[in-house]
């Protein structure tokens, strides 16, 4: 599990994670730190870090939501240093995950948004047995648009 004094060293993971694969997302430390923060304060149980000769190579957060159909696991970030994926850190940081999920909350469904391009890492999903739902999309937009439109 993740420690305050980790969020340093993770969120310099995340922002080389997303360098290296270019899907419009530009990460720096700060913004980084925040958001491992933010999983930090909001689900510690399900925020696991791992870990290589002592070095802090990747990590998994995400938190469970109650659903129509119990427990999901919701909203994962699954981020691993670039000179460390193909190894393995990614299946076993879902293991504990969804173990974790598992055992502890009933979960047993994962829901999370991915890129469309490239294809990794939504053909890393897709291997795992994830499927695209058809019937939803992720929308996104500017709120003090929608005010204006709304007539605030």
């Amino acid at each position: 599990m993740c420690t305050e004094k980790a969020l340093d060293v993770l969120a310099d993971v995340y922002v080389k994670a997303y360098a290296s694969v270019d899907v419009g997302e530009k990460w720096d430390q700060e913004s980084a730190h925040k958001l491992l923060q933010y999983w930090l304060k909001r689900q510690p149980d399900l925020f696991f870090l791992a870990e290589t000769d002592s070095k802090i190579v990747g990590g998994f957060v995400a938190g469970i939501k109650p659903w129509w159909d119990g427990n999901h696991l919701v909203d994962g970030e699954i981020f691993v240093d670039p000179g460390y994926q193909g190894k393995g850190v990614g299946s076993e940081l879902s293991k504990v995950m969804f173990g974790t999920a598992m055992e502890k909350y009933g979960a047993r469904i994962w829901d999370a948004f991915t890129f469309r391009k490239p294809d990794f890492p939504k053909g890393w999903y897709q291997k795992l047995g994830f499927k695209e739902v058809k019937e939803w999309m992720m929308i996104s937009g500017d709120l003090e648009n929608a005010l204006e439109i709304l007539g605030k």
